[in-house]
């Protein structure tokens, strides 16, 4: 079970963090062929902001819970359940600020999802 929070966790950081860098260098999104209509009707003016939540928040939470899980550490189940949480954090918001849902977004909530549910599997075990 650990490999596979370590799999979720590393096709997360994999993405996320080049995504994430690629919004907040062309904030115009043209890297990534955004559409800036997709954000026009909502507070952003750019997407340098959804890449730095993306970048920190959703790729360096679980960059750093996959380095605790290679390590072996004890809070390393604790570290899965935040990143999964700020992945589906990171989703939702998307999804209610460009009012528009896609099958990748589906993907990543369901990694999110399934982080946060193998963690708190595996945490419970711990205790008994």
């Amino acid at each position: 079970m650990n490999k596979l929070l370590m799999i979720l966790a590393a096709f997360i950081v994999i993405t996320a963090v080049p995504c994430g860098l690629m919004m907040m260098i062309k904030p115009d999104g043209s890297l990534l062929q955004l559409d800036i209509n997709l954000i026009n009707h909502s507070f952003l003016r750019n997407y340098f902001v959804p890449g730095l939540a993306l970048t920190f928040f959703a790729g360096g939470v679980n960059l750093y819970a996959f380095l605790q899980l290679w390590k072996k550490q004890k809070t390393a189940l604790l570290w899965c359940i935040t990143g999964g949480l700020m992945m589906i954090a990171f989703e939702v918001v998307q999804i209610a600020v460009i009012q528009t849902f896609s099958w990748l977004q589906l993907v990543y909530l369901l990694c999110g999802f399934f982080m946060v549910l193998v963690a708190l599997q595996l945490k419970h075990k711990e205790l008994i």
